[in-house]
């Protein structure tokens, strides 16, 4: 009978101290939902290009970004191995938007996305809803 409680015990412990606590995107993103739009950045730290333009990208864009509901999220580099990542983003690096219905709507693996990212926001039933019912002090 103790070993049984020893046996059990030293199990639990194994499974206890093997267990690591990520943070799931899944749940990140979904805090998001119908609230606001998100461009997801999931980067090496070597991949400075890219997370220099996005950086570049948010500071310069403030205004027609925060019209467009806008919300950046970086997971970079050690970060990476934190997060329980979908499949859908696992073992890809680059830029997705992520649309208000928690969908994405765009990836690319560099810059490219920021180029097309409003004309993309801008063609979605949501945002032209936005459009008609606000006013923008961007343009």
């Amino acid at each position: 009978m103790d070993m049984r409680v020893i046996i059990v015990g030293i199990f639990v412990f194994l499974l206890m101290g093997n267990t690591e606590s990520k943070i799931s995107l899944d749940s990140v993103l979904k805090k998001f939902s119908w609230k606001k739009r998100v461009v997801l950045l999931i980067a090496e730290d070597s991949d400075t290009e890219l997370i220099n333009g996005v950086d570049v990208f948010f500071r310069e864009e403030v205004c027609r970004n925060v019209d467009r509901n806008l919300q950046l999220y970086k997971i970079i580099g050690s970060q990476i191995s934190e997060y329980e990542i979908p499949e859908k983003f696992n073992k890809k690096r680059g830029i997705w938007l992520i649309g208000y219905d928690g969908y994405d709507k765009a990836y690319s693996s560099d810059l490219s996305l920021l180029a097309d990212l409003y004309d993309i926001i801008d063609k979605m039933p949501v945002r032209q809803n936005e459009m008609l019912n606000g006013v923008s002090s961007c343009d």
